[in-house]
């Protein structure tokens, strides 16, 4: 589920104005949520309030979150936005006049890809591959009860809950074709030269699933999926939803970026489904609490400010300056514990002199699992090293719990 959405969110800004390479940048100040995500959320709030799985309660939690979370970029399709706010104007579809005239929203035989972008959270409740199908199949007829809007759906749950259990690519790709008749046998390269916008679901989830098919991890099967051009978010959404079964992991820079982005709400949803299906993302669990913020303003009782020093321990700049003054840190003591505060020496020579120091709290962090080791971007201000010099001393603390590295020093470690 938070691999869809990264997935719409990174493809979001390429959707009009498509990319039609791999090598672009993942995340951009203007990358956000779309209506994908936000119905993504919408479907699984209703799967974890309805064991009955009744349309009547989908329909309730795709209002609200439709009323609540306007999209920030795009927009919901023409027939999908008029369902939500405006069912009166649907009248020219079958059954509509009588239903409306009850004050009742009725599916539009939509084959329109909507039902598949929303569908992740349905790959991740049941306990068998016939059930997640008939879930599915829920969750996109209320709207899109067109079949190929239905298949759509199936097919992407389907691939999802395969994912999940284990199964390989070639098990995947061999039950997503056989029983959907979908063509898998395409190159992404064969689709990309010729691809343009397909808003259906026939024209968008065979394109997701080949994308992840040829993918050989997580970020790869994104920019994979945004390199095929179209309709980039919702592609890089059904492409990021099985991506994340598969791989079960996400790098720690991406799922940081992608959580600092997401609504109280979407969070709240992601924490209920880990703890009330088989949705048990510990990529993500374990991780956002190992994330330095970029700005500490105050330290629990239990963390400790890690900061770049010199061996005289004068701490008059940067980071030093502020474990001096803020936390404790003695003035004199350039190397170890004082106060809340741990000095890392980064001033003495190059890299390999700072080594023996990050060895040593490494070590200490061990002995202390306790505490909550606040680790900042030691030796990449007035000692001048950048993050890539830096980072990989401290690959050993990545396992230790109790220790949260900035950003910038994950993204390294990430490669």
């Amino acid at each position: 589920m938070l691999g869809a959405i990264i997935g719409d969110t990174v493809g979001s800004i390429y959707e009009f104005n498509n990319i039609k390479t791999t090598d672009f940048p993942f995340f951009s100040p203007r990358s956000n949520y779309t209506d994908d995500s936000v119905m993504t959320m919408a479907v699984a709030d209703w799967l974890l309030r309805d064991a009955g799985h009744y349309t009547q309660e989908l329909e309730q939690s795709m209002l609200d979150f439709a009323n609540k979370y306007p999209c920030p970029m795009g927009g919901y399709g023409g027939g999908f936005h008029r369902w939500l706010f405006n069912p009166e104007f649907l009248c020219e579809y079958p059954g509509y006049a009588d239903a409306n005239k009850a004050g009742k929203r009725r599916p539009y035989n939509s084959w329109g890809n909507g039902s598949a972008m929303r569908v992740s959270a349905c790959g991740w409740v049941a306990d068998t591959l016939e059930e997640t199908e008939r879930i599915a199949k829920i969750s996109a007829e209320i709207t899109h009860n067109h079949p190929e809007g239905i298949k759509g759906a199936q097919a992407t749950a389907a691939a999802i809950f395969m994912a999940r259990t284990g199964k390989s690519k070639a098990e995947i790709k061999g039950y997503i074709s056989a029983k959907y008749g979908y063509n898998l046998n395409r190159t992404c390269d064969e689709i990309r030269s010729k691809y343009e916008f397909d808003g259906s679901c026939q024209g968008t989830v065979p394109e997701a699933i080949i994308a992840f098919l040829e993918s050989t991890d997580f970020e790869s099967a994104i920019r994979l999926a945004v390199s095929l051009g179209g309709d980039s978010d919702t592609l890089a959404c059904i492409t990021g939803g099985i991506a994340e079964a598969y791989y079960k992991f996400i790098p720690a820079w991406i799922v940081a970026e992608m959580w600092r982005r997401l609504p109280a709400d979407f969070r709240h949803i992601l924490d209920q489904m880990q703890k009330h299906t088989y949705y048990k993302p510990s990529y993500f669990t374990e991780t956002m609490d190992r994330f330095t913020p970029d700005f500490i303003k105050e330290l629990r009782s239990d963390e400790i400010f890690v900061f770049g020093s010199n061996l005289a321990g004068h701490h008059g700049g940067g980071a030093a300056h502020i474990a001096n003054a803020k936390y404790g840190a003695e003035w004199g003591v350039g190397v170890g514990p004082t106060g809340q505060c741990y000095a890392i020496p980064t001033m003495q020579g190059g890299v390999e002199t700072i080594k023996p120091y990050v060895d040593g709290f490494i070590e200490y962090a061990k002995q202390h699992p306790g505490q909550k080791f606040l680790v900042t971007r030691i030796g990449c201000g007035i000692a001048g090293f950048t993050d890539g010099e830096i980072a990989p001393l401290f690959a050993d603390a990545t396992k230790l719990l109790n220790v949260s590295l900035p950003e910038t020093f994950w993204k390294v470690l990430s490669k």
